[in-house]
């Protein structure tokens, strides 16, 4: 959905490192979070080699839907950064020294205590015809040229330039189109089975929705620009959280997911939550501590991936594995119960599985297949659950 007005922006990351997966691209998607937020639509990020020619023919491309076509990287000083020679060629023009250009580029060294060399040079040189770019925080100027109605911004690839750049030359540029945006988080549903429910729930209500999966869960967008964008967006999360029940929650921090629910949900009710972990080796308390504020609500934690360490620190019993099995329910039951009396915790989280890569094979006891696990929940004054 793009709304009538809207900017539309490509992005073309250039750098043959990323290409290749040696670094990670991080200015596309921050890039990519600003322009939305804004209003603009962005209708493709691309990756493209250090190479004049594929990045000539990439803004080609890309100009094509676009009104504005940002490229970030390549603007350095040495031979293998070719954004200017790029542009240049998909221009069909020279690059020429802009003595603007050149001149701003001494000042910093000056600044900095450092000289100019002959390959700062190389930094001064623009598409003839085109126009150079002051970068307030860096060296490397960025270049603008106007192409048959769309604007091509290039800025430096080195994050706190490329953002300060940004802020200056891109902001200016994007029509603002005013929008509204949610997200809900979701678990317990399959993703076909989500958007099935959904998308027929929300269908007259003009907002696009986006599902994204992580492990374990769901985050589902809801996105509307134009006039009543608020309201829209309003109605389609209420219609949703009344559809989905507890298998929702709306994330009260960006990009939070189940685990800060949970923390949130154990301190607004006071209560305290312990883990005895096997297969998952620790990661339910990680998961739990990389939450803000996790320390009043998670108390202790075992890993216990050895038989031996269940009977040994947590004290279940070894009939009672004997008789079920290692990986099982009842042993499950038991190691949540076991930590939850030891902690003192309102609550306590079991885990217990095969983790593979084969199934468990145990004398006298059906073969278990990889990824078998079993989950127990245990709560003061309250049954034991188990999954």
């Amino acid at each position: 959905m793009i709304h009538e007005g809207a900017t539309r922006v490509a992005l073309v990351l250039v750098g043959d490192e990323l290409c290749e997966g040696d670094r990670r691209d991080g200015n596309g998607v921050w890039m990519a979070r600003e322009l939305t937020a804004a209003g603009a639509c962005v209708t493709g990020m691309r990756l493209v080699r250090d190479d004049e020619q594929e990045i000539a023919d990439t803004l080609t491309a890309a100009s094509a839907s676009a009104d504005l076509v940002i490229l970030s990287g390549g603007l350095g000083p040495t031979e293998d950064d070719r954004t200017r020679e790029g542009m240049a060629r998909a221009l069909g023009v020279p690059l020429v020294v802009d003595e603007a250009a050149l001149e701003a580029i001494r000042l910093c060294l000056v600044r900095r205590g450092r000289k100019a060399t002959l390959a700062r040079g190389r930094q001064a040189r623009v598409p003839e015809g085109h126009d150079w770019l002051e970068n307030p925080v860096g060296v490397a100027p960025g270049v603008r040229a106007q192409v048959r109605g769309t604007t091509w911004i290039a800025v430096p690839g080195v994050p706190g330039e490329m953002r300060a750049m940004f802020e200056l030359h891109v902001r200016p540029l994007v029509r603002v189109v005013r929008g509204a945006e949610c997200k809900i988080g979701v678990c317990g549903r399959p993703e076909p089975e989500l958007a099935r429910a959904l998308d027929a729930e929300l269908a007259s209500l003009d907002v696009r929705i986006g599902y994204y999966p992580h492990e374990g869960e769901i985050t589902v967008r809801l996105v509307a620009r134009g006039p009543e964008a608020q309201s829209r967006v309003a109605d389609a999360r209420q219609r949703a959280l009344t559809l989905l029940g507890e298998d929702a929650w709306q994330p009260n921090v960006e990009g939070g997911r189940i685990e800060h629910e949970v923390v949130r949900l154990l301190t607004e009710n006071a209560t305290t939550v312990a883990a005895a972990e096997s297969i998952t080796g620790g990661l339910i308390a990680h998961s739990l501590t990389r939450v803000p504020g996790a320390s009043a609500v998670l108390t202790c934690a075992w890993v216990t991936y050895a038989t031996a360490s269940k009977i040994d620190l947590l004290g279940v019993s070894d009939a009672l594995i004997a008789e079920h099995g290692v990986v099982s329910e009842p042993v499950a039951r038991a190691m949540a119960e076991a930590a939850r009396q030891r902690a003192g915790t309102t609550f306590a989280v079991a885990s217990t599985g095969v983790a593979g890569p084969g199934p468990l094979e145990t004398p006298g006891r059906p073969s278990l297949p990889a990824g078998r696990v079993h989950v127990a929940c245990a709560s003061d004054g309250g049954e034991t659950t188990h999954e």
